[in-house]
């Protein structure tokens, strides 16, 4: 990817490029990019400074460029925009509703088969752009999917076993269906709400990669376990 601010890739060294974009509140840039490093990619972080209108401006435009030269896009967790409530993401929503990160996203996604990952703020934010589970960033209404406050009214932090439910997604072609992992969560708006409808459609479509279930296996709405 041709740039006067990026070095030309070494001969025979070539992997895949991961851009992992670091807001104001981000903190866990750093655990991303090593356990994307020690998954074999090379990871750029793009910090996206915010203190005036031109660093914004500048901090799109550095975005846009990382993304056309990147093959995947990855959005850390933490606490961005000081994680204001009914969702914390709003920020980097917005962000990247910048009309040439905007595309920048199209262009990586539909035509250059690349992949997006979000955790924690990231996830929220690709729910609330469309990217879940439309695959695009799309103007959303009050009938697409969202995170919401977990119905305990507190925040969970603790080992939670998940099985796999679908492997269609190319993060998941090494599992199988049916593998049942423990994972750690920290959340306090993990719940996910759509319409029943939209459920159904996830799940004919093979979308919903995991479920929360109990240790005989079996999916659980108890909050013990989901």
């Amino acid at each position: 990817c041709p740039s006067f601010t990026r070095p030309a890739p070494k001969a025979g060294a070539a992997k895949p490029r991961v851009v992992i974009p670091v807001f104001p509140g981000t903190n866990c840039e750093y655990d991303s990019a090593r356990a994307c490093v020690r998954a074999g990619l090379e990871a750029e972080t793009v910090v996206i400074r915010n203190l005036t209108a031109e660093d914004l401006r500048q901090s799109a435009l550095e975005l846009e460029e990382s993304i056309r030269c990147g093959q995947i896009v990855f959005l850390p967790g933490g606490f961005s925009g000081g994680d204001e409530p009914d969702g914390s993401a709003k920020f980097i929503v917005s962000f990247f509703r910048a009309p040439q990160v905007t595309e920048a996203v199209r262009d990586l996604l539909q035509r250059r088969d690349g992949l997006m990952l979000g955790i924690c703020n990231g996830f929220q934010a690709l729910i609330k752009l469309g990217l879940v589970p439309f695959g695009e960033i799309r103007d959303t209404d009050a009938a697409c999917p969202t995170l919401s406050y977990n119905v305990i009214g507190r925040h969970q932090s603790k080992i939670v076993r998940t099985r796999v439910a679908s492997n269609r997604s190319p993060w998941l072609t090494g599992t199988e269906p049916g593998e049942i992992y423990s994972v750690p969560i920290s959340h306090g708006e993990g719940r996910f709400i759509a319409s029943e409808a939209l459920l159904r459609e996830l799940a004919e479509q093979g979308q919903i990669a995991t479920q929360y279930v109990d240790l005989a296996g079996r999916p659980s709405m108890d909050t013990a376990f989901n």
